[in-house]
């Protein structure tokens, strides 16, 4: 049995109904985007304060952020390791190298998975795009008066 093809008005509710879920799309990965973003700086704002490390030696004070824009002084033991987590509450002590390359080879990843983004990002645009330019047809389409037959 042959399907009948959706009548004009029941395709550009289709279309429009296709646009808003894409629009949310869009928004979802902005916010994506956003978060990513937040942890690129976050990781340039740590490989910074690792960084200066190399400018001080064991016994040196230092003032540290511990959070909610609280400092503390601290008198460093060894100004030559960090200790990273690496998940599921699991550390490592790594030379300030080791620490530094880390949170590089963390920036590309990062990196990488923001121009994953926003490459899907710019596809679901061009999706909307191409629909909103269907239904334009449509409308067009429908604005024209029937043509006379004899």
């Amino acid at each position: 049995m042959a399907q009948t093809p959706p009548n004009p008005e029941q395709l550009a509710q289709q279309l429009i109904m296709s646009v808003q879920a894409l629009e949310e799309e869009i928004a979802r990965g902005q916010n994506n985007l956003q978060m990513i973003e937040v942890q690129m700086q976050s990781v340039a704002e740590t490989a910074t304060a690792v960084q200066e490390l190399k400018n001080h030696k064991a016994g040196d004070e230092i003032m540290v952020n511990i959070g909610s824009g609280v400092h503390i002084y601290v008198k460093l033991v060894d100004a030559n390791h960090v200790v990273t987590s690496f998940g599921a509450g699991f550390a490592a002590e790594r030379t300030i190298d080791e620490a530094l390359k880390r949170f590089e080879e963390q920036q590309k990843q990062l990196t990488d998975i923001a121009q994953r983004q926003q490459d899907q990002i710019q596809n679901t645009q061009n999706r909307i795009e191409a629909y909103r330019a269907q239904l334009n047809e449509l409308i067009q389409t429908a604005q024209q008066p029937p043509s006379k037959t004899e």
